[in-house]
């Protein structure tokens, strides 16, 4: 009964509270969203000025570039510190050339620049053919993950061209570019948020959707559906979480942005809340005196309620268990007791589950080769793990509560302080450091990852130290037999290089600087034909070619060190990678010219007679067949002498082998004096000799050569101080025409010197 009469008079009373503040929501609604749109008006204005500054920034400061200085990056560089307010206004300044070549880049992170990235390479193509100003889409900073800008300005020389372009980067969430757009978010849970016609989010509360498409999310927005069709002004909407708020776009003048605003209804009708919270209890007020006449009617009927009240204090303080609960009761209360108990019951289970949870992740700290931590912004301990004790003997229990100078000393606390200072202003940290730990020098390598509230507030950070003794270790040892191997390669004298996938050079030894006073570091990164000049490349590309296959390939060429021109055999070796793969090439060069030189003369031995120094019969046997070529080819005819010293073995047998070689020798000079420039005397063996005439004119001419050398021999010999008397006899051939070879002309030479010798010697005979 005291229900009835509590619901007949809050149901009255409500009713008519309840009409009258609907009919004021209704005007207040529309108040609400002018004021909303007004507001977005003034921040889309404020943007549209920020931009626009920053435009007439860039085009002063394009205006003063000192285009006389061309491409040089060093007067770029001077160019932008006489401006230190344009540095300050933009996270990087970029200068382009006409080609879209990046010329200098300024501020103070240096990142991967629109230029470097197709899409904006576009962008640098219209601005240079359009000549105005351009504003790049939003790109994800390589540096910071957040969303920026850039801003292309042309820079023109005297007849109007554009020869440059000077780009601004604006970073458009950690810059004062959109501090007053997120100092005006309406109320405390509303907000500003600004995204691009295509519906890419640039700014946003949750800096994990920057970037992101605002329909990324499951759901519907009729709201930003509208937005993104063109609408301006303001509209009632409900989010993609069933949140019903109060909304209103702006598009900006300068470029193709949204801004946006979210007024949540609860907090918008805050007020119109709060008096229907009056009205409810101005209800309840008169609900209760009405409740009053019936209050000692219901004492009775409250009895087992306040029995379930005083069970659930038991239960919360441990006096009890959830089984004292009156489930057994057939009437409301049972109801209600059966529906604690299995709420009760459900959050013992969950408890049970964390604390499982929780002793999983402890045993995998604790098993982590790492020192693992929780440090608050007091630098107090909050979490420590098990490698604390193995790394550095400390209980990691003990440590909880203490501060990192309580713990780990003054000295050590104030070495890390600027590490946990970066930390505590949201920085992530990434730092190496050494120090003494029982006597031996160990090195550290940490990480500090800061814990950031929503809000922006940093709590504390997390910290995971490795020791890496072992490998600075290592790295130390490597580095020393590098330098080894260094001193090793730059004392041999061999040229010794590698070369990248892209024919650039990545090493070079001191060789380099020895033979062509090159220093090899100027060479470094550049390519192959830089190096050694595009003649010499042209050789040697078809057998880098075969390199790059995966062959190994070796060739010579000339080349001149200092001032003498030296022969250079090269090898190219190539370097696989696990599959199969061509990851470089590995040059090396010698000096083979004394060993050139040695083998040409070691040839040329190899085909005189070493003791009259006239040709032998092995160089005859090549000279034969070209001089037979060359009469062919010149339509000159050409004899053959084939000739022998008469009575040589009596010389030999009589006045001995000695006497036998300078009648050799005093044969051959004689030869050679009486033959023409042009033909050529050759001893076969012992006393054998042949003579090749070129260019003869007949038989007659032949036979005149002939008889000339018959008559030089017959000057008296001098062997040992004695005149002896020595003669020769001749067998002359010619060469009968285009069918004859060489060995069938010197065996009809052959077989006339026997005629001659058969006719008495002393004479010549020609052949037929």
């Amino acid at each position: 009964m005291t229900v009835v009469v509590v619901m007949l008079v809050l149901a009255a009373t409500l009713i008519v509270t309840l009409v009258a503040l609907l009919l004021a929501e209704r005007d207040m609604k529309s108040v609400i969203g002018n004021q909303q749109f007004a507001l977005l008006s003034s921040a889309a204005a404020q943007v549209d000025a920020q931009i626009a500054a920053r435009k007439v920034l860039l085009a002063t400061l394009a205006d003063t570039i000192p285009l006389a200085a061309g491409n040089d990056p060093a007067a770029m560089q001077v160019f932008v510190d006489r401006n230190p307010v344009a540095r300050k206004e933009f996270l990087n300044l970029h200068i382009f050339t006409r080609q879209g070549a990046l010329l200098h880049t300024e501020g103070d992170h240096v990142e991967a620049t629109p230029a470097l990235n197709p899409r904006a390479r576009a962008y640098l193509e219209n601005a240079l053919a359009g000549g105005k100003t351009v504003i790049s889409p939003p790109y994800k900073s390589v540096l910071t993950g957040l969303p920026s800008i850039m801003i292309l300005q042309p820079v023109r020389d005297a007849q109007g061209r554009t020869v440059m372009l000077l780009g601004g980067s604006i970073d458009l969430t950690n810059s004062v570019f959109l501090e007053q757009i997120a100092e005006q978010k309406p109320g405390e849970t509303g907000f500003m948020f600004i995204m691009t016609t295509d519906g890419i989010l640039l700014h946003h509360p949750d800096h994990k959707r920057l970037l992101e498409h605002i329909n990324a999310r499951p759901g519907y927005n009729r709201a930003t559906e509208m937005a993104l069709r063109g609408f301006e002004g303001w509209t009632e909407a409900v989010n993609k979480e069933g949140s019903e708020g109060i909304y209103a776009y702006k598009h900006l003048q300068s470029t193709n942005w949204i801004i946006g605003v979210r007024f949540p209804v609860n907090e918008a009708f805050a007020p119109m809340i709060q008096m229907r919270r009056h009205a409810m209890l101005a209800a309840a007020v008169f609900a209760a005196m009405a409740g009053v006449v019936a209050w000692l009617a219901i004492q009775t009927l409250f009895k087992p309620l306040g029995s379930l009240h005083r069970n659930i204090s038991d239960i919360r303080s441990g006096v009890a268990g959830i089984g004292v609960l009156q489930r057994q009761r057939d009437d409301e209360i049972g109801e209600l007791s059966a529906a604690f108990h299995e709420l009760m019951a459900e959050r013992q289970r969950y408890e049970q589950q964390i604390a499982a949870s929780e002793k999983r992740l402890r045993t995998i700290a604790d098993s982590l080769p790492a020192i693992v931590a929780y440090i608050d912004s007091d630098l107090r301990y909050r979490f420590t793990n098990e490698h604390f004790r193995r790394m550095m003997g400390l209980d990691p229990r003990s440590m909880l509560g203490k501060t990192i100078e309580e713990v780990m000393g003054k000295e050590f606390a104030a070495g890390v302080a600027c590490f946990n200072e970066a930390a505590l202003r949201g920085q992530r940290v990434h730092y190496e450091r050494e120090g003494y730990h029982n006597g031996c020098l160990r090195q550290v390598m940490g990480d500090m990852v800061p814990d950031i509230a929503a809000d922006g507030a940093v709590s504390g950070f997390y910290l995971m130290a490795l020791d890496i003794t072992e490998r600075k270790t290592a790295e130390l040892q490597q580095a020393a037999s590098e330098k080894r191997l260094k001193l090793l390669t730059d004392n041999l004298p061999v040229l010794i290089a590698y070369l990248d996938d892209e024919r650039k050079f990545q090493f070079l030894n001191a060789t380099f600087q020895h033979w062509f006073g090159i220093d090899p570091q100027t060479l470094i990164g550049r390519h192959l034909a830089e190096g050694i000049g595009s003649d010499q490349y042209d050789v040697a590309e078809p057998h880098l070619d075969q390199a790059y296959r995966g062959q190994a390939a070796t060739y010579e060429l000339k080349a001149r060190i200092g001032d003498e021109l030296h022969t250079l055999e090269t090898t190219f070796l190539p370097e696989l990678g696990a599959n199969g793969k061509v990851l470089g090439i590995y040059s090396l060069t010698h000096d083979t010219t004394r060993m050139k030189e040695i083998e040409e003369r070691l040839t040329q031995l190899a085909r005189i007679d070493s003791l009259t120094c006239i040709a032998n019969r092995l160089m005859f046997e090549e000279l034969l067949p070209l001089a037979i070529a060359r009469a062919r080819r010149n339509r000159k005819p050409l004899a053959l002498a084939y000739l022998d010293i008469d009575y040589f073995k009596e010389i030999n047998d009589t006045l001995g082998h000695g006497a036998g070689d300078q009648v050799l020798k005093e044969f051959a000079d004689r030869l050679i004096a009486s033959v023409r420039a042009s033909d050529t005397v050759a001893r076969l063996a012992g006393d054998e000799f042949v003579i090749v005439f070129e260019q003869v004119a007949n038989v007659g001419e032949a036979a005149r050569l002939a008889g000339k050398i018959v008559d030089a021999m017959h000057a008296p010999f001098t062997l040992h101080g004695a005149p002896h008397h020595v003669t020769t006899s001749i067998g002359l051939a010619l060469h009968e025409g285009d069918d004859e070879t060489p060995a069938a002309l010197l065996a009809r030479a052959d077989s006339a010197l026997y005629t001659a010798k058969r006719d008495g010697r002393d004479r010549y005979t020609v052949a037929d």
